[in-house]
């Protein structure tokens, strides 16, 4: 962290800070309203994240240099706080723990189409002038985004075992989407991710049916996949 800004964060005081976290939770709310988030709560976010969590780490990232926050460049540190924000947002958004298993979201699971590829979502959507929700609406989404979980964790623990799609699914919650990304950065062929997309797919689409048995039938056993 150069010394401008190190100079700058100390002179804040804990009252200051506390009302910019606060400006700031109201942003974040308003920028997260405008995505598709597979919990269908602009609050409550895949990953385990919150508005507040996501807040918190972008004043965390400021204030350990992880952000090189430069005043002579961007004085308003506000401002810089809030593409942070921005940032964090974005990539939770587009990640695979959000877009992964989006096919899974269809009505009543019955759709059977998957894909390696996450369904990245517009940034902006017409979201903030979205009506409220009903309890049934509520109810239900909870009930889907429960689900979600649920497919996400089978895929998981299903890709445990080899080595090469736990490696992709790890580029994938990374943000990596392509199969060039994915080479890069976890090292593995170009060829030899295609051909484990396909086994990853059928994974995909085995792990739905399976969801759809629990759904109907509680405690089903597993299916081999």
């Amino acid at each position: 962290m150069n010394p401008e800004a190190q100079a700058a964060l100390a002179r804040i005081t804990e009252d200051e800070w506390k009302q910019i976290a606060v400006e700031l939770s109201w942003y974040a709310l308003g920028v997260s309203r405008h995505l598709r988030w597979r919990t269908r709560n602009p609050v409550e976010l895949p990953g385990g994240e919150t508005v507040g969590s996501i807040v918190s780490l972008a004043i965390e990232k400021v204030l350990k240099g992880e952000r090189s926050w430069d005043p002579g460049t961007h004085p308003d540190l506000r401002k810089y706080l809030m593409d942070v924000i921005d940032s964090s947002l974005n990539h939770l958004a587009t990640g695979a723990d959000n877009t992964l298993l989006v096919s899974l979201r269809n009505e009543g699971l019955e759709d059977s189409s998957s894909s390696l590829t996450p369904d990245r979502p517009a940034p902006r959507e017409e979201w903030l002038s979205r009506p409220a929700a009903s309890p049934e609406t509520l109810l239900l989404d909870r009930e889907r985004a429960s689900l979600e979980d649920r497919a996400l964790e089978l895929l998981i623990d299903e890709c445990e075992d080899n080595p090469v799609l736990k490696k992709m699914l790890e580029a994938m919650f990374d943000g990596y989407e392509k199969p060039g990304e994915i080479s890069e950065a976890k090292g593995i062929p170009v060829k030899e991710i295609y051909n484990a997309a396909k086994r990853l797919d059928r994974k995909c689409e085995l792990i739905r049916r399976r969801v759809q048995q629990e759904t109907a039938k509680p405690g089903i056993g597993r299916e081999k996949l």
